[in-house]
C-alpha cells in the first residue's frame, strides 16, 4: 500500500513538472533532450532588444532572402524575397495584429490572440528572433540555452566556433534543434554569428547570415502608399487646429496626356471665424488651374467666390452651391472637401520626409469611390536632429488617384512652407475684396463708400510711432461698433500732417473704404447696408462715443463730433445707382 502511494505521488510530481514547463518537445528532433544550460565563453550573453538580421535561407526545395527588423519586444517586421514573391509581414503585439503586404502592395490584416505567438514566419521557416533566444511574442525565452561543441571551418575557410541548442517554443508546440557557427574573435567583443543550421518538424534549413546589426536605429514602418483596411489606429491625426492659419505650398502636378510635370505654387489663408478662404495661385497656367497672377476669395457666409486677376485688375464673382458651407479646419486640412469624415487615417510610423535632418509622422487615408480610389498620405513634423518636436507642423502630402480598372495612378505631391497659426487675415482678405468691388463697380451692384473722420489728438500722442498699431485698432473698433465683419472695411489711411498750417495740425485724419452687401448673394448672413452703417457711425461720433486706444498706453484718441465725411457713396440699384460725393463738407449729388 505504501509503495502504491509512493508511485502515485511520484506520477503526480512528474505531471506537475511537465505542466509547469509545458515542454512536450519532439524527441525525434532532440533525441538527447533539451539543452539545459549554456557553456562556452564566446556565446553572446544576451541578444539586444533591437537588431537588424539579414540572411539567405536555403532549404531542399528553394532559397529565400529574409530580413528581420526587431524593433522591440512588441514590434518586428519580416521581409521575404525570392524570384517568385516579395512578402512583408509586420507584427505588432501591442495591437495583436499582423499586416501582410504582397508584391502588388496590397495589405491584409490578421488578428492574433493576445496569448498567441508567431514563431513561424512563412512556409515552416522560423523567425530569426526565435533562433536568437526569443519566443513567438518577442519575449526572452527563459528556457533557451546553448552548448559549446568545438571549432570547425565553414563556407570554405571561415574559422568558427560551433554551438548547439535544442529548445522548445510553447507557441505552436515547436521543437527546434539549431547549430550555430560563430566567427572566432580574440577580443572581448561578442563573436558574429555567420551561419545557423536548423531542424524543426522534419524540416531542415540553413541561414547564411549576411548582416547582423545590434541596436539598429531603423524604425518599423509600412511602405509608402500602402493602406491596410481595418488597421488599428495607434496615433490620431492632429486635431487642435487654430481658427485661422496660412501656409505656402509647392505642388508637383502631372501634365495631362504627357509624362512631364509642372510646379504650381500657391498661398492659402483660412479663417474659420470669418468663414473665409483666400488662395493665391502662382505658376504655370494650364487647363486645370487659374493663371499665375490670380487670387481667389471664398466667402462661405454669403455663398460667393471672387476670382481677381491682379495683372488686369479684373474680378469675376460666382454664386456657390446652395449647400456649400464652411468645413471645420480639420475637415479642410484632412478631408479634402468631403463630408461626414469619410476619409479615415491610420498612423504608419515615423519616416524621412525629404527635409534636411527632419523626420515626420505619417498618416495614410483613402476615399474609395465607384471607379477610383483617392489616397492621401500626410507627413507632419516629428523629430529634428533626433530631438522630438512638441508642435506638429504639416510638411507635405502625397495624393494618388488610382483607377480601379487598370490600376493606373496619377500622383501629386504638395510641399508646405511658412506655416503660420496666427496670421493677420485683415489685410490679406479685405484689401482684395475692395479691389474686386472697384473692378465690378456699381453697374453690377457692387457698391461702396469712401469715408473720412478726424481723431482728436490734443494730448499730442506720438501717433507717428504707432501707425501700424493704430491702423489695426481702428479696423477692429469700426468692425465691432458697426457690428459687421471686418472684411467690409479696407484701405485705412492715416494722415497726421494734413492741414498743418491751421490750428488742427495735431489732429489725426482717417480715410477708409466701406463695402456694401453683395447684390447676388444667396446669403445666410444679412448685415446692414452701407447707408445704414454711415448713419450709425455718424450718430456714434457725434455723441462722442467713438474712441480707439493702445493697450500699452501709446495713444488714446476720440473722434471729433461732426467730423465724419462721406467722400464717395455708391448706392444699391433700388436707390437709383446714386453716387454721392463730398468735397470737404459740401455734398454734391450725381445721377
Amino acid at each position: 500500500m505504501i509503495l502504491v502511494m509512493f508511485h502515485v505521488e511520484l506520477l503526480i510530481a512528474c505531471l506537475l513538472v511537465r505542466i509547469i514547463f509545458c515542454q512536450e518537445f519532439d524527441v525525434t528532433i532532440c533525441p538527447n533532450g533539451l539543452t539545459s544550460s549554456s557553456s562556452g565563453p564566446h556565446w553572446q550573453s544576451s541578444i539586444p532588444k533591437r537588431f537588424e538580421f539579414f540572411a539567405e535561407v536555403s532549404t531542399e526545395a528553394k532559397s529565400v532572402q529574409i530580413t528581420q527588423l526587431f524593433h522591440s519586444p512588441k514590434r518586428d517586421a519580416i521581409i521575404f524575397h525570392n524570384f517568385e514573391l516579395i512578402t512583408q509581414k509586420y507584427y505588432d503585439f501591442q495591437t495583436n495584429e499582423i499586416l501582410s503586404i504582397d508584391k502588388n502592395m496590397e495589405c491584409t490584416r490578421l488578428e492574433i490572440d493576445k496569448n498567441e505567438g508567431q514563431p513561424i514566419a512563412i512556409s515552416q521557416i522560423v523567425k530569426p528572433s526565435i533562433l536568437l533566444g526569443f519566443n513567438g511574442r518577442n519575449e526572452y525565452n527563459n528556457r533557451f540555452y546553448t552548448r559549446y561543441v568545438g571549432s570547425t571551418i565553414v563556407r570554405g575557410g571561415i574559422a568558427v566556433q560551433q554551438f548547439q541548442s535544442c529548445f522548445y517554443v510553447s507557441e505552436q508546440n515547436l521543437t527546434i534543434n539549431a547549430t550555430y557557427f560563430l566567427k572566432l574573435s580574440n577580443s572581448n567583443v561578442a563573436s558574429d554569428i555567420v551561419q545557423i543550421d536548423v531542424l524543426s518538424k522534419n524540416f531542415s534549413s540553413t541561414y547564411n547570415i549576411i548582416r547582423f546589426i545590434s541596436n539598429s536605429t531603423l524604425d518599423i514602418t509600412t511602405p509608402s502608399g500602402v493602406f491596410c483596411p481595418n488597421r488599428t489606429i495607434t496615433k490620431k491625426i492632429p486635431e487642435n487646429f487654430p481658427s485661422r492659419l496660412s501656409l505656402h505650398a509647392e505642388a508637383l502636378i502631372p501634365v495631362l496626356n504627357t509624362t512631364s510635370t509642372t510646379i504650381e505654387s500657391y498661398d492659402r489663408l483660412i479663417d474659420q471665424v470669418l468663414e473665409f478662404e483666400r488662395i493665391d495661385y502662382i505658376g504655370t497656367k494650364n487647363n486645370s488651374l487659374p493663371s499665375s497672377a490670380t487670387r481667389m476669395l471664398i466667402d462661405y457666409s454669403v455663398g460667393l467666390s471672387y476670382t481677381y486677376e491682379r495683372e488686369t485688375q479684373q474680378c469675376t464673382v460666382m454664386n456657390m452651391s446652395v449647400n456649400t458651407h464652411m468645413h471645420t479646419m480639420s475637415q479642410i486640412v484632412f478631408q479634402f472637401g468631403t463630408d461626414n469624415n469619410v476619409i479615415k487615417f491610420q498612423y504608419t510610423g515615423i519616416h524621412e520626409c525629404d527635409r534636411d535632418r527632419l523626420q515626420c509622422h505619417r498618416w495614410i487615408g483613402q476615399n474609395e469611390q465607384a471607379n477610383s480610389i483617392q489616397q492621401y498620405e500626410w507627413f507632419w513634423s516629428a523629430k529634428y536632429n533626433q530631438i522630438d518636436l512638441q508642435k506638429f507642423i504639416p510638411i507635405k502630402v502625397n495624393i494618388n488617384n488610382i483607377n480601379k480598372h487598370d490600376q493606373s495612378k496619377v500622383h501629386q505631391e504638395f510641399n508646405f512652407f511658412n506655416y503660420n497659426s496666427l496670421p493677420n487675415s485683415m489685410q490679406a482678405i479685405d484689401s482684395t475684396l475692395a479691389e474686386c468691388y472697384r473692378a465690378l463697380g456699381p453697374s453690377h451692384g457692387f457698391n461702396y463708400a469712401i469715408l473720412r473722420m478726424t481723431l482728436n489728438n490734443d494730448a499730442k500722442h506720438p501717433v507717428e510711432r504707432h501707425l501700424l498699431s493704430l491702423q489695426y485698432r481702428l479696423h477692429l473698433q469700426l468692425a465691432v461698433d458697426l457690428g459687421i465683419r471686418h472684411i467690409r472695411l479696407s484701405s485705412i489711411i492715416i494722415d497726421t500732417i494734413r492741414n498743418s498750417t491751421d490750428n488742427q495740425s495735431k489732429d489725426v485724419y482717417v480715410t477708409f473704404t466701406l463695402l456694401d452687401n453683395p447684390p447676388i448673394s444667396k446669403t445666410r448672413l444679412k448685415e446692414p447696408s452701407s447707408l445704414e452703417l454711415i448713419k450709425t457711425l455718424a450718430l456714434q461720433i457725434n455723441r462722442g462715443d467713438f474712441r480707439v486706444r493702445d493697450d500699452d498706453g501709446g495713444y488714446e484718441l476720440k473722434a471729433r463730433s461732426n467730423s465724419l465725411r462721406t467722400l464717395v457713396l455708391y448706392l444699391l440699384p433700388h436707390e437709383n445707382h446714386t453716387a454721392l460725393l463730398n468735397s470737404n463738407v459740401t455734398p454734391t449729388m450725381l445721377h
